[in-house]
């Protein structure tokens, strides 16, 4: 799990470092959504594991 969130932290940043210098909004806004999903991801899983154990 922990290593899922850094790899998708390092390919956030990563793209928002090459959005910005290109000048790319595109990869500006895939970075964004990567770096959501590194966020949010601890939380799906951790609901999805919830759920699936009381049922």
């Amino acid at each position: 799990m922990d290593a899922l969130q850094i790899g998708l932290l390092v390919v956030g940043l990563t793209l928002l470092v090459i959005g910005y210098r290109r000048n790319n909004r595109n990869l500006l806004l895939g970075a964004a959504v990567v770096l959501l999903a590194c966020g949010a991801i601890p939380e799906f899983v951790a609901g999805f594991h919830a759920g699936v154990s009381s049922s």
